[in-house]
C-alpha cells in the first residue's frame, strides 16, 4: 500500500528522499567539521605550548647573559685602569656566550674606548653617541636611574638589526658622582634567535619575532601551511615587554596532532546515507514501473483513438492548404517566402513567374544561377533581408525586376519576419507600382515648376543652389548665378494688359531655356518678372558670356514695349561668381548678385552688371 501511494506521487516522494539526503549529509558533514574543528584546537594548543617553550627559552638565556654582564660591571672599579685586564673578562665572557655581537666601553662623554672582540665591529670604534641617536634617551635614562636597560631594536653599524643592553659604571661602588661611562652588550638579532633554533627540535618550528608590529627575525620551514591562524607568546628582555614570538603550523605539526578519525567518520556516514537513500530510490522505481505498465496499456488504447483523429485532421488539413496555395496562386500580388540560414528561395506563387514571362522551373534556375538578371540590385537587397532576419519586423523595400523581354518593372515588396520551428523565414508580398511612381514623380515636378512659365519655381531654386554649393564646396568650384529683371515690365502690363504681360514672360522663358547648353544649369523664375539663371563651375568671364548671349537673344524677340526707349522688350542683368568654401553662404552669392542687378537698372537698364561693378554693354 505504502509503494502503491509512493508511486502514484513519485514528485513528492522525490523530494522527501532528497531532503533525507540532505538532513543525513548536512548532519554527517557538521560532525565531521565538529571533529576537524577540535584537531584543530589541540593543534593549536600544542603548537602554543612549544612557542611558550621558546619564549621561556629565549628569556633565560637572555637573563644569563644579562646577569654575566652585570657581574662584569660591577667588577668595573679594578678594571677602569687595567684594559688588559678588562679584555680577559670580556673573552671569558664571550667564550661562555657565542651569541653577543661585541661587549662594549663607553666613557662618561659616551665615546667608545674599549670593544671586544675587534674583528667584525671595526665601524664602531670610536663611536660617539649622539643626542640624535635613538638609544641615547634610553643611555641617559640608564644613567639617571643605576639601572640596566635594553634598548629597542635599532640598525647596527656593523649592520643588521640588533638590540643593546647597558649597564652604567662607576669607579666607586655604590657612588653615583663616580660615573664612568657605560657596558653594552650588543646582540645582533637573527644571532640570538638562531642560537636558540640551532636545537633540532626548534628547529623544526615555523616562527616569526616581532617587535611591536615590526618583523625583526623570520624563520620558515619547509612544510610550513597557510591555515589562517598562528599562535603568539610575549618575551620580555630585560625589562622591555615590547616583543613577542609568532609561530606557524607546519605539516609535521598537524600530522603528529590529527588523525585520518574525521575523514573514516565523514567517508563511512556519506557511504551509509547514500546507500540508505539509493535503497528507498530502487524502491520508488519498482513501484513506479508496476503503476507505468498498468498505465501504458490505458495508453495505448487512448493512442489508437487519437490517431484515428490525427488521420481524419490531417486530411482536412490537406485540403485547406490546397485551397489556400490554389488561391495564392492567382492572386494578382506576387508572393514568395524565403527561408533564411541558409538563405534560399523556399515557395514562390503563379504570380511571380507569369508576370515576369518564365515557367516556375525557368524562374527557379535563374534564380539559383544568375538572381541578378531577375533583380539587378539583389546582393544589396540581400544584405538588407539579412539584416532583417537579425532584428526581426517588418519592413518595405522599392526594387525593380526584369522580365523575360528585357522590361524592368517596379515592383514595391512588403517583408515580414516569422519564426518557424528554429529557423527564421520572410514573407514577400510584391506589388506592381509603376502609376503611383509615375504620379508621385509628376508631383514632385509640379512642386518644383512655376505654372507660367514652365520654368523652376523659387522653392527649387532655393533647394538647387544650396545643393549645388555644396556639391561645388567638396570639389573647391566657383558657382555662378545671374539675376535679370524685365525693364519697365508694369508699364508694359498697364500698356498692353496682363495678358500681353503673361504672353511675354512666356516667350522670355523659352529664350532663356534656349540658351543653357551645359549640364545643371536652371532658368527659375525668382519672382513676378525677375529670374534666376545658375551657372555650376561658372567664373565671372563665363557669367558674362552667358548675359550676353541672353541680351541676344531677348533682342531677336522683337517683343514691342510702347513705353521703352528701345521700343523692344529689354532685360537688365546682375551677375555674380564666388568659390564655394566652407567660409561662404549661397546667400552672399545672392546677395552679390542682386546688388549687381541694382547697379545695371540704376545705370540706364537693358545692360549686365558684374558682382566687381565692371560693365558690359548690351
Amino acid at each position: 500500500m505504502l509503494a502503491q501511494r509512493a508511486a502514484r506521487h513519485p514528485q513528492v516522494t522525490r523530494v522527501l528522499i532528497s531532503l533525507l539526503l540532505a538532513i543525513l549529509v548536512a548532519g554527517i558533514l557538521s560532525g565531521w567539521q565538529a571533529l576537524l574543528r577540535a584537531e584543530q584546537h589541540q593543534s593549536k594548543a600544542r603548537l602554543q605550548l612549544e612557542t611558550d617553550a621558546i619564549a621561556q627559552q629565549l628569556q633565560t638565556r637572555f637573563e644569563l647573559q644579562a646577569q654575566a654582564l652585570q657581574r662584569l660591571g660591577k667588577r668595573w672599579p679594578s678594571h677602569y685602569d687595567k684594559a688588559l685586564a678588562w679584555q680577559q673578562d670580556v673573552q671569558a665572557l664571550l667564550d661562555g656566550f657565542d651569541n653577543f655581537q661585541a661587549i662594549e666601553w663607553l666613557d662618561s662623554q659616551y665615546r667608545m674606548r674599549w670593544i671586544e672582540p675587534l674583528a667584525g665591529n671595526e665601524e664602531a670604534v670610536d663611536f660617539v653617541y649622539t643626542a640624535a641617536h635613538p638609544n641615547y634617551p634610553i643611555l641617559l635614562q640608564a644613567r639617571d636611574t643605576q639601572t640596566p636597560l635594553l634598548s629597542n631594536s635599532f640598525e647596527l653599524l656593523q649592520g643588521g638589526r640588533g638590540l643593546a643592553y647597558y649597564i652604567p659604571l662607576y669607579r666607586r661602588a655604590n657612588d653615583p658622582t663616580s660615573f664612568d661611562g657605560l657596558l653594552l652588550g650588543i646582540f645582533r638579532v637573527e644571532v640570538l634567535l638562531g642560537t636558540l633554533l640551532r636545537e633540532e627540535r626548534n628547529y623544526q618550528l615555523s616562527i616569526d619575532f616581532h617587535e611591536q608590529d615590526q618583523l625583526l627575525f623570520s624563520h620558515k620551514t619547509a612544510d610550513t601551511l597557510d591555515q589562517g591562524w598562528t599562535v603568539s607568546s610575549p618575551v620580555q628582555l630585560g625589562r622591555n615587554t615590547g616583543f613577542y614570538i609568532t609561530a606557524m603550523p607546519t605539516s609535521s605539526l598537524l600530522a603528529s596532532s590529527t588523525t585520518h578519525l574525521p575523514l573514516l567518520i565523514l567517508i563511512s556516514g556519506l557511504l551509509a546515507a547514500v546507500s540508505l537513500c539509493y535503497a528507498l530510490w530502487l524502491a520508488l522505481l519498482s513501484a513506479q514501473r508496476l503503476e507505468a505498465l498498468g498505465a501504458s496499456n490505458r495508453k495505448l488504447q487512448q493512442e489508437i483513438v487519437r490517431r484515428q483523429s490525427t488521420e481524419e485532421s490531417l486530411q482536412r488539413n490537406q485540403a485547406q492548404l490546397k485551397l489556400v496555395l490554389d488561391m495564392t496562386n492567382y492572386s494578382h500580388d506576387a508572393l514568395f517566402i524565403i527561408g533564411m540560414n541558409p538563405q534560399e528561395l523556399v515557395y514562390l506563387n503563379r504570380t511571380c513567374w507569369k508576370s515576369l514571362g518564365y515557367s516556375e522551373e525557368e524562374l527557379r534556375q535563374i534564380i539559383a544561377i544568375a538572381p541578378a538578371d531577375i533583380m539587378p540590385d539583389v546582393l544589396a537587397w540581400s544584405s538588407e533581408l539579412r539584416e532583417l532576419a537579425e532584428r526581426g519586423g517588418n519592413s518595405i523595400y522599392q526594387q525593380h525586376v526584369t522580365t523575360r523581354h528585357g522590361k524592368s518593372i517596379p515592383l514595391e515588396i512588403s517583408v515580414q519576419h516569422l519564426n518557424r520551428y528554429g529557423r527564421a523565414y520572410l514573407i514577400c508580398v510584391g506589388r506592381n507600382n509603376s502609376e503611383q511612381l509615375e504620379v508621385a514623380a509628376r508631383l514632385q515636378e509640379l512642386s518644383q515648376q512655376d505654372g507660367l512659365t514652365g520654368l523652376y519655381n523659387r522653392r527649387y531654386f532655393d533647394e538647387a543652389l544650396n545643393r549645388e554649393w555644396r556639391r561645388l564646396r567638396r570639389q573647391s568650384g566657383p558657382l555662378g548665378l545671374l539675376m535679370l529683371d524685365v525693364d519697365h515690365f508694369k508699364a508694359f502690363n498697364d500698356s498692353l494688359g496682363h495678358q500681353a504681360g503673361d504672353d511675354a514672360l512666356k516667350q522670355l522663358a523659352n529664350a532663356m531655356r534656349g540658351t543653357l547648353l551645359r549640364e545643371g544649369e536652371a532658368v527659375c523664375r525668382y519672382g513676378g518678372e525677375e529670374f534666376a539663371i545658375i551657372l555650376p563651375g561658372a567664373d565671372i568671364a563665363q557669367c558674362a558670356e552667358v548675359a550676353r548671349h541672353l541680351h541676344a537673344a531677348v533682342k531677336e524677340l522683337k517683343i514691342p514695349h510702347p513705353s521703352s526707349q528701345q521700343q523692344w522688350l529689354t532685360v537688365s542683368i546682375g551677375a555674380a561668381s564666388l568659390p564655394a568654401t566652407e567660409q561662404d553662404r549661397p546667400e552672399s552669392l545672392i546677395s552679390l548678385a542682386d546688388k549687381a542687378l541694382y547697379t545695371a537698372k540704376a545705370t540706364g537698364r537693358n545692360r549686365s552688371v558684374m558682382s566687381s561693378d565692371d560693365e558690359w554693354p548690351d
